[in-house]
């Protein structure tokens, strides 16, 4: 029996795919040669392309500045972050978290060092949100966790291979469109179409409008004229379904947490819209 690739996610993030991959593997092409992944937030779907398909050219990115630098710093530097992380891990109480939050905020924080208090924040923050204020400063309050697992020494080290020469920028995702060619595979994981009027979807100071979902649809279809084969994931909204005339709609079953309540899930139906035909 072939074991299932493990997927070094090493960042909680809101809507992240770990949960869904099985359900999205199926309708992956069969061949993945180049793959973009510019809406990059935790990772899950990068990590499991670059086990299952061994794609011989990648560029992740993201507009996310310090979240760009993380993965940078895993890559480049995966020993020096290890050391600094222990000792945030040693340090953590509601004191240290709010001073280092505010030393992250006032820009006190470089290098590899603001990477390990970003990963310690993300791990101990409440359910494990990252979302800034109009400010962009990081607000999310202390998570008050037992014994909270700010890192795994195992996962970064396999991230870090398998970030190993990997493009990793930080730039808007129609950036990638010059780089974009026949047959490449791009994954768009954007802020999704909100199920209702009261639906929260957003986690940064940019509001991802009704435009900007026009700007994305007509940048899709920019990247088909191209010939790349797209898969984006989004709420299953009949609005989001008129933008891609033509497209293919795949409904996914997704397990969501309900905040910060241990145990506590719910389901939604998550839309998956590709390009081209399913393989069979």
């Amino acid at each position: 029996m072939k074991m299932k690739p493990k997927v070094p996610t090493f960042l909680k993030w809101a809507g992240g795919k770990r949960r869904i991959l099985n359900a999205l593997q199926p309708l992956f092409p069969k061949k993945i040669e180049r793959y973009f992944e510019p809406f990059l937030g935790g990772g899950s779907m990068f990590f499991y392309v670059m086990q299952k398909y061994r794609p011989s050219f990648a560029t992740i990115s993201d507009i996310n500045a310090d979240l760009v630098e993380v993965y940078k710093t895993v890559r480049d530097n995966p020993h020096e972050l290890i050391k600094k992380l222990k000792g945030f891990k040693k340090k953590d109480s509601e004191e240290f978290y709010y001073r280092t939050r505010d030393l992250f905020n006032q820009k006190k924080l470089q290098g590899t060092e603001r990477s390990a208090a970003f990963i310690y924040m993300n791990k101990t923050a409440y359910s494990g949100l990252f979302r800034v204020n109009s400010k962009n400063e990081f607000n999310v309050p202390y998570g008050r966790y037992k014994n909270a697992e700010v890192f795994d020494e195992e996962t970064l080290s396999q991230a870090s291979t398998l970030l190993q020469g990997v493009e990793i920028k930080c730039q808007d995702y129609r950036d990638i469109l010059g780089e974009i060619q026949d047959e490449d595979f791009i994954y768009l994981d954007p802020c999704y179409d909100p199920i209702k009027k009261t639906s929260f979807v957003q986690y940064t100071p940019e509001k991802f409008s009704k435009s900007d979902r026009e700007r994305l649809s007509r940048f899709v279809l920019s990247a088909q004229k191209r010939g790349a084969k797209v898969l984006l994931s989004n709420n299953n909204v009949s609005r989001v379904k008129r933008l891609y005339p033509g497209f293919y709609f795949h409904p996914i079953n997704a397990p969501r947490s309900l905040g910060a309540r241990v145990g506590a899930k719910s389901e939604v139906i998550e839309l998956a819209i590709k390009n081209y035909a399913s393989v069979v």
